[in-house]
């Protein structure tokens, strides 16, 4: 039952490989402009500003979660020291590498991929609100705090926005949250439990706890790459983002040494 159950770990790992790879590719293709707010000759006041900035937060709090599970993040410094490359465009980080853990906290994976993202991200989206012509709208850095529960990424960001006019300024409501289907709490905390493990034994891959997480509902796989690095792809089957899967992969270097 055993060596059946790994030949259909492997069997599935290379499909989703495939997948992985058509999905980034698509994503890659479509850019920002897949969710890209579209606001042109409407009437410039606080509901029609608002409204554009929130459809920003929405589609970056998205892309955080999409990226983050994906390739570790997209950020200008990357979270991770180590990352396993398939190809020169397309790598994914080491939670685990030879002998010692990479993986962050659920605290880090919050501040320092998520709420990073959004703020180094939000601004690009809104482009200088070069969709509201012929107005004068002043923008500041914003400021984002990310909660994960069961069933979600809750993103809180403060982004202040003033409309100048003539010799007045007014500021609109800088509040803004925003929520991404995902139960990331506990993919985060399976992908600890695996990194756990092999940090007191990477020469096994724990198949019995990987059927476990099967059983939650989730579609996981792990296979090697190469003679010492271990893929473990999660894909959600309760949530997806913009009607795609969700998938959250990382690599695992053994130690050769040993």
């Amino acid at each position: 039952m055993k060596k059946r159950g790994q030949v259909t770990f492997f069997v599935a790992a290379g499909i989703l490989l495939l997948g992985g790879f058509i999905l980034l590719a698509i994503l890659r293709d479509t850019g920002t402009s897949k969710l890209e707010p579209e606001i042109e000759n409407v009437r410039i006041d606080d509901t029609n500003i608002r409204n554009f900035v929130q459809s920003c937060v929405d589609k970056t709090a998205k892309d955080a979660v999409f990226y983050l599970g994906f390739i570790g993040g997209n950020l200008k410094a990357d979270a991770f020291p180590n990352f396993y490359s398939f190809d020169t465009s397309y790598r994914i980080p080491y939670y685990y590498h030879e002998g010692k853990p990479f993986i962050l906290t659920e605290q880090e994976f919050n501040e320092l991929v998520l709420a990073k993202y959004m703020n180094e991200n939000l601004r690009e989206c809104t482009n200088g609100f070069r969709a509201f012509k012929n107005t004068r709208i002043v923008d500041s850095n914003p400021k984002t705090a990310v909660e994960l529960s069961d069933n979600e990424a809750v993103f809180n960001v403060i982004y202040p926005v003033s409309i100048n006019r003539a010799f007045s300024s007014r500021n609109i409501d800088k509040n803004y949250v925003t929520e991404v289907k995902v139960r990331l709490k506990d993919i985060i905390a399976i992908a600890r439990h695996i990194v756990d493990d092999e940090t007191e034994n990477d020469r096994y891959i724990h198949w019995d706890y990987l059927t476990d997480v099967s059983n939650r509902n989730y579609n996981i796989t792990a296979y090697t790459h190469d003679d010492n690095t271990i893929i473990y792809r999660i894909i959600d089957l309760e949530n997806e983002i913009d009607d795609e899967p969700y998938i959250f992969q990382w690599a695992n270097r053994i130690n050769l040494a040993k």
